[in-house]
């Protein structure tokens, strides 16, 4: 008999995680390479621009947590939708590749406007909303990736033969969670965030 070798790799969550956020941050790095000195400057006018729209927005939060609500609000959406497509998974992971991509080149941004200073206003611009948005996207991530996960194992029918499921139930608890704290982020990016921009970092 011919001797069969069957190898199953399993990579915790925490560390799939962290690899997809390095894809990204390495293709942020391949196009900060790529970018050239036009991109650079380009940067540089549009973060002194943007900061100087903050100098001048007091008094807008309101406004600010309605547009900010509207333009983020499609994204928990999406994920609950496509959870229950075969498209789950992959449209989650490419969001950490995207986050790793966005963070890298947002610093790198911040570096090239503001030189030393931009470690202290990256962090100022993430500040303190993404405390919120951090669990709040893992926890979507987690109760979607677990569902489509056991959709698909377990080929449920689709006639609402699920929702009795505690599976689904314990899916349902993980959004509702995160996007508790989503809404609470794009709350403190509202109204805590521009404050603490003007107040430590943005000089009128």
């Amino acid at each position: 008999m011919t001797p069969h070798f069957h190898f199953q790799v399993r990579i915790r969550e925490r560390y799939k995680l962290l690899l997809l956020l390095g894809l990204g941050a390495a293709g942020g790095a391949v196009f900060i390479r790529q970018a050239g000195l036009d991109m650079e400057e380009q940067i540089i006018s549009g973060g002194s621009a943007f900061l100087a729209a903050l100098a001048q927005s007091g008094g807008e939060g309101e406004e600010l947590f309605i547009r900010l609500l509207w333009g983020r609000a499609w994204l928990p959406a999406v994920f609950v939708a496509l959870s229950f497509t075969a498209l789950g998974l992959a449209s989650l992971y490419l969001f950490w590749v995207y986050l790793g991509f966005a963070m890298t080149t947002t610093f790198w941004a911040a570096m090239a406007s503001y030189g030393w200073r931009g470690p202290f206003y990256f962090w100022g611009l993430l500040f303190p909303q993404y405390l919120a948005y951090a669990p709040a996207f893992l926890l979507i991530y987690v109760g979607c990736a677990q569902w489509n996960r056991f959709r698909r194992d377990r080929r449920i029918p689709s006639k609402g033969r699920w929702i009795g499921l505690p599976q689904f139930r314990l899916f349902v608890l993980r959004i509702v969670l995160g996007t508790g704290l989503y809404l609470f982020g794009i709350y403190m990016e509202s109204y805590w965030n521009p404050w603490i921009l003007q107040k430590f970092f943005i000089k009128t």
